[in-house]
């Protein structure tokens, strides 16, 4: 299958984080132990705000996220998880990062709010090896007396594929560390029907379901993968019995929509029936908004439109 309408990483991302027992856990596992001391997880909340200009969006996705001290209920402060997009690593980044907290910064005066700190955590799950390094780090000869005056900065940084599918696996939250899992093997599409199929496996096995959310894992994987039709109906066999129905529901739709092969038949008639029928089969809005590329809010207009409701 071609890969996404727009970018699949970002989408399938941002669907994760925006489940509130996943991006708790993704934040507890990948935080340092002393920022997450800090946080009163049953305050986070994710915003919709953004803090990437235009420049800044060719480079990262972010997802901010909004929380409270633990011992201070009135003391606000954001983490802004950005995914990288390139796929190979940027020296350059810690610049690039800078200018990202200037703007949230710059974002929250503008808003007359009291300045609140961000903490920085860059996800990369790209091939190639990356050692991150600081500001400061692009300065290796800098006399000590000047590197006072650069402007420098702690990042979390997360390099998933250099973290090993054991200790993956050993993350207690399933949809979270089968996520982790799909993201880690982007760039080994010949290894995604496997795990695919080993997740598929263990959700049956844990009788774990969550519609929704299962749906987004499909479609990231139809995106990133190149599986040929027979190739496809080949995994569909394999997979435990009461997931079939719902991965060739999801393969069909995409299908229609007109991403395989790399051939665009999204007329707006033919997402219209793709609506309609994900509808019929208690797809959600999102979901629906996803695999065709329409608004959230053009999706429920269709259906009241065709439907009454």
């Amino acid at each position: 299958m071609k890969k996404s309408l727009y970018n699949p990483h970002d989408k399938f991302f941002k669907a994760m984080m925006a489940e509130k027992d996943i991006a708790i856990d993704f934040l507890k596992q990948f935080l340092p132990s002393e920022v997450s001391a800090l946080i009163d997880y049953d305050s986070l909340e994710l915003k919709k705000d953004s803090f990437l200009d235009d420049k800044l969006r060719e480079i990262f996705a972010d997802s901010v996220i909004q929380c409270r001290m633990k011992y201070d209920k009135e003391s606000v402060f954001y983490l802004s998880v950005l995914i990288e997009h390139k796929s190979y690593p940027d020296k350059n980044v810690a610049l690039q990062l800078l200018q990202y907290l200037v703007n949230a910064y710059q974002s929250q005066m503008k808003n007359e709010q009291a300045l609140h700190p961000i903490v920085p955590l860059l996800f990369y799950h790209g091939k190639q090896t990356w050692a991150y390094r600081s500001l400061s780090g692009l300065f290796p000869d800098l006399k000590p007396r000047l590197r006072r005056y650069i402007p420098d900065f702690e990042t979390v940084f997360v390099d998933l594929v250099r973290i090993s599918d054991t200790e993956i696996l050993e993350i207690e939250n399933i949809f979270l560390h089968s996520s982790l899992i799909m993201q880690r093997y982007t760039d080994f599409p010949e290894e995604l029907p496997d795990q695919l199929k080993r997740i598929l496996k263990r959700f049956a096995v844990e009788k774990l379901s969550r519609k929704n959310f299962e749906q987004a894992i499909f479609v990231y994987f139809f995106e990133i993968s190149n599986l040929k039709r027979e190739e496809f109906m080949n995994l569909v066999k394999t997979i435990p019995k009461d997931k079939k129905s719902e991965l060739m529901t999801t393969y069909e739709m995409i299908e229609q929509i007109g991403v395989e092969k790399g051939i665009e038949k999204g007329i707006e008639q033919n997402k219209v029936d793709i609506i309609l029928k994900g509808h019929q089969k208690g797809a959600s809005i999102e979901f629906l908004a996803d695999i065709t590329g329409l608004s959230p809010e053009r999706v429920k207009e269709i259906i009241s439109q065709n439907t009454g409701l």
